[in-house]
């Protein structure tokens, strides 16, 4: 933010110069239009070429941040896809001002209109800003209530029929007392690493003992959490989406692939048919 203030600046104290000018030193000094070619305009190609170079950088941060094997790339890309989408939004908008200061520059025609692109684009834009927004927080509110009326109480899961181990009834209990699988970046290894274990035992143990891949078994309890919920009538407000993500998904399609693949149904047949019991 503060290098737009920098550019504003810029701007401000060359207009300022100009006035000044003209009322201390010269009445007949004639102040150029925005829209016309002179010293403004050239101003306005520093500034195009200096929002290309934040718009790259800005690019650059969000890849980098994208490219951190330390994060669940899924999850990240979740976060970051409105973020890219925002910068092709910019980069279009900047394409409308270069027409605009090219032509002004190259013919010296003094008129707005060739502006009106651009300055649409700046309208969609702020708008787009807010809408994107707006939903994130609403969703990002959803997710907090739900998770406050859920508080401390710990999921029924069904137990199986098969023996388990000591060690997976005690990976087990962990993954389950301590909520692990909300975790959308949960993994064998930040597991294995909590648990002082190798990331192939724990798999080995999982398999064996539930008869699922950890993905599989952990997508499992996701479910089982998601399909608490949209039994429980106190959260008919909330989104099926936002109770996905709650549950410990990166995104609306993995939530929905797992619950067919759990359920044969989607959530809101789910939530349809348990109600009509």
């Amino acid at each position: 933010m503060h290098y737009y203030l920098h550019q504003f600046s810029i701007v401000l104290i060359v207009h300022i110069i100009n006035v000044y000018y003209q009322i201390s030193i010269d009445n007949s000094n004639k102040i150029s239009s925005h829209f016309e070619r002179g010293v403004y305009v050239y101003l306005e190609f520093a500034s195009f070429i200096f929002n290309l170079i934040v718009m790259y950088y800005s690019y650059r941060i969000i890849k980098n941040y994208e490219e951190d094997l330390s994060f669940n790339i899924n999850w990240v890309k979740t976060e970051t896809n409105w973020l890219k989408k925002l910068i092709y939004l910019g980069l279009l908008v900047c394409v409308f001002w270069l027409v605009a200061i090219s032509i002004v520059t190259i013919y010296n025609i003094n008129e707005t209109y060739f502006f009106y692109p651009m300055w649409i684009g700046n309208s969609i834009l702020v708008y787009w800003i807010g809408y994107a927004g707006l939903s994130k927080s609403k969703e990002l509110k959803e997710r907090i209530l739900i998770r406050e009326k859920r508080g401390k109480k710990i999921n029924s899961i069904k137990s199986s029929k098969i023996v388990k181990s000591k060690t997976f009834k005690y990976l087990e209990n962990v993954i389950i007392n301590n909520k692990l699988y909300l975790n959308p970046n949960l993994n064998l290894e930040f597991l294995s690493k909590h648990l002082d274990l190798s990331d192939g035992y724990i798999s080995q143990q999982i398999n064996s003992n539930s008869k699922l891949n950890f993905n599989d078994y952990i997508n499992k309890l996701r479910i089982e959490n998601a399909k608490e919920i949209l039994q429980n009538k106190e959260y008919d407000n909330y989104t099926i989406v936002a109770i996905g993500l709650e549950s410990g998904f990166n995104s609306k399609s993995s939530f929905y692939a797992a619950f067919k693949k759990f359920t044969n149904k989607t959530p809101a047949q789910y939530k349809k048919d348990v109600r009509n019991l």
